[in-house]
């Protein structure tokens, strides 16, 4: 297998689902090989035939337009579909504990915090840490959290070294964080 780790490549433990719902799509005959062909390359068809390995990296291009497919045929091209399945990556992330920063937000300190001063500053440390999760996910851009300048009591996370970003992970990213942010909500009580 080619070395993805020189190319901008997602972990095949965020890139399973998607290939598995590929998958289905085809399996279930609810698209044919041909009409999957508008958006998948035949790299992209050898992979619905292998096993996805959780701990290998796979081409963000093939993420890109598997997810492309998605949209376009499950979620009739809505983005907030993309949302919805990034929320579900944080669900299920967390579920199965493959992610420590994940699992920290059933420990974060920012819940026990007193005052609000103290609760946006562990804040901000919890999202730090749990930025440090894109590394892990993915080989390319790098992740940060920060106060918003234009809005007192809010973070912004800034996402550089992008020009690789696919739009469709910019979508299923944002549902991903604001799971997560979610989940650091109603954790730690």
């Amino acid at each position: 297998a080619p070395d993805m780790s020189a190319r901008p490549s997602i972990k095949g433990s965020a890139f399973l689902k998607v290939v598995e719902d590929v998958a289905k799509l085809l399996d279930g005959q609810a698209l044919s090989r041909p009409e999957a062909g508008r958006w998948l390359r035949p790299d992209d068809f050898a992979l619905l035939e292998a096993e996805v390995v959780i701990s290998r990296w796979y081409d963000i291009r093939s993420y890109e337009r598997m997810t492309g497919l998605l949209l376009a045929v499950e979620g009739r091209g809505n983005p907030e579909y993309l949302r919805g399945r990034g929320r579900q990556t944080a669900r299920r992330l967390l579920e199965a504990g493959l992610y420590t920063q994940l699992e920290y937000l059933q420990r974060t300190e920012a819940a026990r915090a007193k005052s609000p001063d103290e609760r946006f500053a562990a804040f901000g440390r919890d999202l730090r840490i749990l930025t440090t999760m894109s590394a892990s996910i993915l080989n390319f851009s790098k992740w940060g959290a920060r106060p918003d300048p234009e809005l007192a009591g809010r973070y912004v996370i800034e996402v550089t070294e992008a020009h690789d970003f696919p739009e469709v992970l910019c979508w299923t990213s944002d549902g991903l964080v604001n799971e997560m942010a979610a989940q650091h909500r109603t954790s730690g009580k």
